[in-house]
Formats: C-alpha cells, structure tokens, sequence
C-alpha cells in the first residue's frame, strides 16, 4: 500500500488543492475522504496490493493510474489527477476481490473516490443553474396552491412586494451533493448492494430537490403572509439546517425502507472463483513501487518546484504592489456622439455576497438606447453568459469578432431572448485586466499545453486576476447598418473610457481621492 499510496496521495492533493480554491459546492469533501480512509483501512487494503486476486486486471489498472497521474502533472490538469485516484481506487478494489462480511462492498473505495475530481469545464456551476431554475420552476405549483401571486424569471421568484433570487442555499447544489455522498456512506456502512446504493442515490437526489423546493415556499410564503424575512441572516441560515436535518433523517429512513422493499443486503457468500488468477509476484509489485516513487517524485517537482523558486528570488525582485480594483466608474455626458440620460447610474448595486459591483447607464442618440454596464471586479475569468442563464435569458447567437482596426477578437456579440417577457436583446461584452487592456476570446479552447508548462517556470510574476466586464445592451434591436455602427462607436468609446480609468488607477491616485 505505502508504493502505491506515492503517486495517489500526491494526485489526491493536486485535486483536493483545485477543489479547495476553485468549488466552493465541492467544500465536503473531508466527509468523503475520512470514510476512505477509514474503510481502506479496516479492510486491510494494504495487504492485497502485494497478493491482488486478479493480478492482471490489478496491473493494468495500476498502469493507467500511473499514466493519468503523469498526465495531470504534465497537463496541469487537477481533473486528471482525481480521475487517476479513482483508478487507483479501483485497482485497490480489483485486488481486495470478494469482501468479507464484515467488510464493506468492494464498489466503497471507487465511488467514495468520485467525490475527489474537481468537475471540468464549470460544471458545479452549470449544475447550480439547472438545479436553482428546476427549484424556482417547481415552486410554482406549491405557491399556487398557497395563493400567492408570483412570476418565476429564471432563477428569479417575483411577488409584489419583493423578488427572491434563487442562490446557492435554496437551488440544493450544496445540499444535494452532501446528501448523496450520505447515501453512498449509509449504503457503504450497511453493506448494501450496488442495485440498493444506486436506488438510494436517486431517492436522495430527488428528496433534496423536493425539500429545496418546500424551503423556497417557506421563504416567501412567510414574507407574504407573515412579512418574516427569511431570505437572509441568521433565520435563513436556521432555515437551512432544518431543512438539512430533514434530509438526513429522510434519507436514512429511505435507507431502510428500500432495504426492506429490495431485500438485498450485501451477499458475502459470493464466489471467489473469478479472482482465481495467481497473485503477483514480489518482483512486479516492487517494479510498480518504483515507478510509483518516481511520478510523485515528477508531480511534486512540477507542482511545488515554480513556488519554491519563486520564494527563492530576491525580495526587491519578488515584491509586486497591486493595484487594488476600482471603486467606482463615471461615464461622460456624452460619449461617441451618444448622450448620457441621467447624471446618475440607473442602476448602482453589489450582487449577492459576491462583493461585484453593477453600474449601468442609459444613452440615447436620436431613436436610437442602449445600457452601458460595468461589472467589477472579477478574480479571473467570469463567464457572464450564466448570469444571464439565471435570470432566464436565452441565447440565438454567439460571435466573437474584432472592433474595427484590430485584429484580437476581443468583442463577444451575444443575440439572446426572454421567454417569459418576450423580449429579444442584443449584447456586446469586452473584458479588461487590471491594466486595463482588453482581453482576446479565444477560439481555440485547448491551450497550447507546452507553453502552459513553461511559463509556470518562466513568468517571474503571478499572473493577473483582476478584471472589468464591459457590456452593451440594446432591448428590441434594430437590425439595420446605421443602428450597427452607431452601437460600435458607443461599444468602441465606453471601452476607451473605462480603460483609461483602469489605466490611470493607482494606490496613490485611490489614497489622495479619500
């Protein structure tokens, strides 16, 4: 176990890590992991890893993992790197064969060990949408039936008197990962079979959607009836741990009650005739110690070796001031032939708790409006599209080109409608950096996985994080080519304005204007 726990527990913190900073939904992964470790090792995994039942089949796996491990080093790639422990957790089950009685089943490790890859291409986030839209679409039926008058907008519940907007807590992202994760240790604990676990999941999956949904009509039911508010503070967080509680209780009762409908507790007496192979020799298994030794080895080097030297540079060299974010944008009266409504925003708030600042202006230029937006700061990439996903937009069209002159493709024209409100809407959107350069949308998605290597070793500085979302938007577009070109000059002069103040920021310059 100790050769081969070399490369897995280095994979395991490269994923852990990217879990960590970059999936808050993800945060409960110590529950998962404690009960790995736990069930590893009462079932005395690691003794079959030197006499594995199927040697082959443990070989080949071993094999895989080793390569996936490499990969995700070379790749930079956390995805990679929870994909090879799940293999690995595999192989570890491959090897162990038919549990004991008073083992766990033999599918424990590798589905635990699911919970350990960090989701790729944003998807916690597309998930968080899906679930948040389901849970705002389901109340409506309950809110009916409560008679209270409401419009669902995406993830937006609107009443009379207020708009409840369906985040993370009430959407059941957090809470259906956590409640399926219990069902698996419940199901794992018990010695359940896989038909039983695979039940439960779904039963636990549908019952913290339904109890999501019931905590939503509870919030607004108690605003209108009562006028609770709810939607906040300590009461909201109460809520939740109730409602969290309710599901723990459901899902062990769900537990028993299939239990007793299925009638298929864990067989121990299964035969072991398919795990007959020889077990592998002492020479294979010190064979795979060594190169196990020596991807951990390559992972920690490539991983740990751009901070070490980092941390090695002089302190004059390695010193950075940053320039703290913005505070604020002032658009001018009148920018690129169009006039300015208002002296002040239309709209100036934070969303959420997510410390993002909106402002947004209204120009008009002879029959022709359109609302300029900035949204700040931003730490890396912020893909706005899912902002608007959640407020129940849809898209027709997505075209990345460039302004005129230019060659980076550094505008994203989205063409989208509003179902419920019928309405259709055109959006231009440009993000700049804390230098206020604007930013090139990429059209190759696979970076070039060299030059990702390299300059983690190369570039004697962080990377910038820091950035401003510029948009455009125009309600019932006009399609014809003066509208066009009046829209780009207005595109092409908010974006020279907010640069500028980007540009001429400092802490100096922040300090004096206090």
């Amino acid at each position: 176990m100790l050769w081969l726990s070399a490369s897995s527990i280095v994979c395991l913190c490269f994923a852990l890590q990217e879990i960590w900073v970059r999936h808050p939904a993800c945060h409960f992964f110590p529950l998962p992991l404690l009960t790995w470790v736990w069930l590893a090792g009462r079932d005395g995994m690691a003794r079959v890893v030197w006499a594995p039942k199927n040697a082959s089949a443990f070989k080949w796996l071993v094999t895989g993992h080793l390569l996936l491990a490499l990969a995700s080093f070379l790749l930079i790639s956390p995805f990679m790197a929870g994909l090879s422990f799940f293999v690995m957790s595999v192989a570890l089950a491959v090897a162990k064969g038919s549990p004991a009685e008073n083992e766990a089943p033999a599918w424990s490790l590798p589905v635990l060990s699911l919970f350990f890859i960090p989701p790729p291409l944003m998807m916690d986030q597309q998930i968080h949408q899906v679930l948040a839209g389901l849970a705002a679409r389901l109340s409506q039926g309950w809110l009916d039936a409560m008679q209270v008058l409401h419009v669902v907008q995406g993830t937006i519940v609107a009443t009379p008197g207020k708009r409840f907007f369906v985040d993370d807590a009430c959407s059941g992202t957090n809470t259906l990962l956590v409640a399926v994760c219990v069902a698996l240790i419940v199901s794992s604990l018990n010695k359940r079979s896989l038909v039983h676990a695979a039940v439960l999941l779904v039963s636990a999956g549908l019952l913290s959607v339904a109890s999501n949904v019931l905590r939503i009509c509870v919030v607004i039911g108690s605003a209108h009836f009562w006028g609770w508010e709810l939607d906040h503070g300590w009461a909201h967080d109460a809520v939740g741990i109730v409602f969290f509680v309710l599901d723990l209780l459901l899902i062990w009762s769900a537990d028993h009650g299939l239990h007793f409908l299925l009638n298929s507790s864990y067989d121990s007496g299964i035969s072991s005739d398919s795990w007959s192979t020889p077990p592998a020799t002492a020479t294979g298994s010190r064979l795979f110690g060594r190169l196990s030794v020596c991807v951990a080895v390559i992972g920690v080097t490539i991983l740990a070796g751009p901070e070490v030297i980092s941390l090695a540079r002089p302190a004059a060299q390695a010193a950075r001031t940053e320039n703290p974010p913005l505070e604020e944008f002032q658009m001018p009266a009148a920018l690129s032939g169009w006039v300015r409504e208002s002296d002040k925003p239309v709209e100036d708030s934070m969303v959420g708790n997510v410390g993002v600042r909106n402002q947004v202006w209204l120009y008009r230029k002879g029959g022709l409006q359109a609302y300029v937006a900035v949204n700040f700061p931003f730490q890396g990439f912020h893909d706005t599209r899912l902002c608007y996903t959640g407020q129940g937009w849809k898209f027709q069209q997505q075209v990345d080109a460039a302004l005129p002159g230019e060659k980076a493709k550094t505008v994203r024209f989205l063409e989208m409608n509003q179902p419920t409100e019928m309405t259709r809407a055109n959006l231009w959107l440009v993000v700049l950096d804390e230098h206020g350069s604007a930013q090139a949308f990429s059209d190759k998605p696979r970076e070039r996985m060299t030059e990702r290597l390299l300059s983690r070793w190369t570039r004697p500085e962080p990377v910038t994080t820091t950035t401003y979302v510029l948009q455009i938007m125009t309600l019932e577009p006009e399609n014809d080519a003066r509208a066009q070109s009046a829209l780009t000059e207005l595109l092409t002069g908010a974006r020279n304005c907010v640069a500028a103040a980007i540009s001429n920021h400092s802490p100096l310059a922040g300090k004096e204007s206090e």
